[in-house]
């Protein structure tokens, strides 16, 4: 990764100018800035970057934004936010162009019922700690925080961190502040999620680097993720927290996830209860195609007063060539803990409850 010295980033932002014009909802001729806020219709006309502090923020409910095939940027140092950010918006669409080199991608804050469609959000990583402000923090590709009933499709997210590709999140310390809000019924389909590896960045940079492809942070509840491509992410392809609920995995792919984080992940690693993981596939994994809150096995199952790791629904899936197991389900009883697991397959699958027909 290439790091630059604060003072040469300022000289390079200011050396660069960052007005672009753009077509408005009439045809008229508008400019937009690094930082600035748009409240109509824009198709990008042009490159935007490189941004300190913000890409293009959204200003009103009911636009599109469209990078009309251009960039939006950020510069390689720590403390830029969101190359496109949504605070408090809804039914707004972001599209078609690529976002890299901030902390976070897009950022969906609040609201409800946007979109994000064929956006390439790349090398967007997240500032070292000690970094305070407004920008402080993010490390995701495509970001839903606190905000409901949004459609996250066709876009790419490769090689952000150290958070995940896609995240859906209530709201945590590592993110900008704001209360936690429930993040309900969003959409992730059709993304190809691939190589989310790196670490913090700063000057110098930190190295802590746990990235999903995909991660459903604890407590989202009603989750759709459906026909994604997610290879070669640092920890898990796809990971349900604890206290994750009805969230719906289906038909994804999975492969060679997992050999880049604190531990080896897995294809689909589910920690939560109550969820559905059918018709996947997981190959070459660094520990399990398919999980329910895997642990090293002398750990066994989890205390009767934890819910979570029950109640899930497995069936279908397949998972083969992964380095420890297959199918794996921490609880070792017979009965898998009330995980039904049904008409998977496996050629290495522990307990065997994990293979039932």
């Amino acid at each position: 990764m290439k790091l630059r010295s604060p003072k040469l980033g300022m000289l390079l932002a200011a050396a660069v100018v960052a007005t672009v014009p753009l077509v408005g909802t009439a045809g008229a001729q508008v400019s937009v800035g690094c930082g600035q806020t748009i409240t109509v219709d824009t198709t990008l006309t042009g490159n935007v970057g490189p941004c300190a502090n913000n890409g293009i923020i959204i200003g009103a409910n009911r636009i599109t934004l469209d990078l009309g095939g251009f960039r939006i940027f950020g510069t390689p140092n720590s403390g830029d936010g969101a190359g496109v950010l949504l605070q408090g918006r809804q039914s707004v669409t972001v599209r078609n162009g690529t976002v890299t080199e901030f902390d976070a991608g897009v950022v969906i804050l609040g609201g409800a019922r946007n979109t994000v469609r064929a956006i390439a959000a790349r090398n967007n990583i997240g500032a070292a700690f000690g970094t305070t402000g407004p920008t402080a923090l993010y490390g995701d590709g495509i970001l839903i925080q606190g905000s409901s009933s949004n459609t996250v499709i066709d876009n790419v997210a490769e090689n952000n961190g150290p958070f995940s590709g896609i995240g859906v999140i209530r709201g945590d310390g590592d993110h900008p502040a704001m209360p936690p809000a429930d993040a309900p019924f969003n959409v992730i389909q059709n993304n190809s999620v691939l190589s989310n590896i790196a670490c913090r960045r700063g000057n110098p940079p930190r190295g802590f680097c746990d990235n999903d492809g995909i991660r459903i942070e604890p407590n989202v509840t009603d989750t759709r993720i459906i026909g994604n491509n997610v290879v070669g992410n640092g920890l898990d392809g796809i990971a349900l927290f604890g206290g994750t609920q009805r969230n719906f995995v289906s038909n994804n792919q999975t492969v060679r996830n997992g050999f880049v984080g604190a531990v080896p992940g897995d294809g689909v690693r589910v920690f939560g209860l109550n969820n559905t993981i059918e018709l996947n596939t997981g190959y070459g994994n660094a520990a399990s195609g398919i999980s329910v809150a895997r642990r090293a096995p002398m750990a066994g199952s989890f205390p009767a007063a934890n819910v979570n790791g029950r109640g899930n629904t497995l069936r279908q899936n397949t998972a083969q060539g992964n380095g420890i197991n297959d199918l794996w389900d921490s609880n070792r009883n017979p009965d898998c803990d009330a995980n039904i697991w049904t008409g998977n397959k496996g050629n290495v699958a522990v307990p065997a409850c994990t293979l039932n027909p």
